[in-house]
């Protein structure tokens, strides 16, 4: 995945916030049920259909204490791991590229 990708919320995707800050979410697609957990939960919110992968990698990493290169890029590839597995299951596609 391109981190100058735009990524949105597929239209048929059922999803609910538990109580416990986990997600589940519903691929018609893919017919698979999907939980989250508290971390990938607030990774999904941050994908709106505007932000480019780099800055959802941005705003999630703010939410930690990030003080070194090396956590950065550990988060930024723990972010895109993710994306992609979201990708894969279908919940989420790419809408556009940043020019």
């Amino acid at each position: 995945m391109e981190k100058d990708c735009i990524l949105k919320i597929k239209n048929d995707v059922a999803f609910r916030r538990s109580f416990d800050g986990t997600l589940v979410a519903v691929s018609p697609e893919s017919d698979k049920i999907v939980t989250l957990n508290e971390s990938a939960a607030e990774l999904w919110s941050l994908i709106d259909g505007k932000r480019t992968v780099t800055g959802i990698i941005a705003l999630f990493a703010a939410q930690y204490e990030v003080e070194t290169l090396d956590e950065l890029t550990r988060i930024g590839n723990d972010v895109l791991d993710i994306l992609d597995k979201f990708l894969e299951k279908q919940l989420v596609e790419i809408i556009d590229a940043e020019v």
